[in-house]
């Protein structure tokens, strides 16, 4: 969506082109906004296995359709470490990087118990979406981890459910999707947004950030949690439009 210099977005674990939109449709006044749903996510494919460098060509393949030689990429957390992946891989397909509360070191597997709780639910039993939340609440007790979590609940012409996204292989790769990624230092300025609610990008994280992204900058935002691009949609689209525009 929009005009401009190109800005492809790539969303998290168990995200979507939706759970992106209200960033997308912010930045196409600007941009021309290109919105990606990873392998095993949405509506893209399903394939056994999704490690990052995997997914890096997957955004790389999505560049040559639409031919674009290069873009601004922006990604949050699990799609973070997808768009730092891809500029280490590919640095000249990067004009500049952005990344949403994600560092590239490792993470604890926390999802591991929820995935499961979504793999065990009897979907053939259920007729309403608001019945698929209630046999969750008990192992997800969060209702928007619940709420975000069921956007990948889908009906099926004969108004049957089913998961769009590729539960079992996201869960069988859960230990990659945390684990540290690494490659050559991405030699283009690089900037981090973090929720100052969020304990994902920590003050002694920023060393080990420096190593692959030798010019990365970091702007914190007050009082918002993980999705701080949903939940301060304006200044991150702000921080984002001031920093890609200088490059394009």
């Amino acid at each position: 969506m929009g005009s401009g210099p190109p800005v492809i977005l790539v969303h998290g674990l168990l995200g979507s082109c939706a759970t992106m939109g209200m960033l997308a449709r912010s930045l196409a006044r600007k941009f021309e906004v290109l919105v990606v749903d990873l392998r095993n996510h949405g509506s893209s494919f399903h394939a056994a296995t999704m490690t990052y460098r995997e997914m890096a060509r997957d955004l790389v393949r999505f560049m040559d359709e639409k031919k674009l030689v290069s873009a601004c990429v922006a990604g949050h957390s699990m799609g973070g470490k997808c768009a730092m992946q891809l500029a280490m891989d590919f640095p000249d397909r990067v004009n500049r990087l952005a990344v949403l509360d994600m560092a590239p070191k490792a993470y604890e597997p926390l999802w591991k118990p929820y995935i499961r709780a979504m793999l065990n639910l009897d979907l053939s039993q259920i007729n309403r979406r608001d019945q698929a939340d209630q046999q969750l609440a008990a192992a997800i007790p969060d209702r928007d981890l619940r709420t975000f979590f069921l956007q990948n609940l889908r009906t099926s012409g004969d108004n049957t459910f089913f998961w769009r996204s590729n539960l079992a292989a996201i869960l069988g790769f859960q230990d990659d999707i945390c684990a540290r990624i690494s490659g050559s230092p991405y030699p283009e300025e690089t900037l981090f947004i973090r929720g100052g609610e969020s304990d994902f990008i920590q003050d002694t994280d920023w060393d080990e950030i420096k190593s692959l992204f030798p010019k990365a900058m970091l702007k914190t935002i007050a009082g918002a949690g993980h999705l701080v691009h949903m939940e301060h949609k304006v200044l991150v689209t702000e921080l984002l439009d001031a920093f890609f525009r200088v490059k394009g």
